[in-house]
């Protein structure tokens, strides 16, 4: 059965059929979705980002900082940087294998030894610091 504006009776063909979009939160870069209506979309996930994100644009201001400028630790970035040394040896070492051997069992274990070297940089998230820290 066809409802008025085409839509089936079982919701086929509705708008509602559109996958959520998506967004990433300017402050702490957690997903979340983008509700539809009138206004500007959401930039943060909660009000708690928004006001995180606030205060680091104040106290920017107050040192001089642009609102791209991000304070990180030196440990966080040297930690960052040994984590991309390992995958940018990881793809030296399989870029060198992969010449040598295209057999199955050869990309296999190449592409295992990749993703191994992958996950450390994959799962790591740098935060910027609050005004507190």
């Amino acid at each position: 059965m066809t409802e008025p504006g085409g839509a089936t009776a079982t919701g086929e063909g509705t708008t509602d059929d559109r996958p959520e979009r998506q967004a990433r939160c300017r402050w702490c870069g957690r997903a979340f979705a983008l509700t539809p209506g009138p206004g500007r979309p959401r930039q943060f996930c909660r009000d708690g980002c928004r006001q995180q994100a606030y205060l680091a644009r104040k106290l920017a201001s107050a040192h001089g900082l642009g609102d791209d400028d991000v304070i990180v630790s030196r440990e966080l970035v040297e930690d960052l940087q040994s984590r991309l040394y390992c995958l940018q040896a990881a793809l030296e070492d399989v870029d060198r294998d992969l010449t040598k051997s295209s057999e199955p069992d050869d990309v296999a274990e190449a592409l295992g030894w990749l993703r191994e070297n992958a996950e450390p940089l994959a799962s790591f998230w740098i935060e910027p610091r609050t005004a507190d820290a």
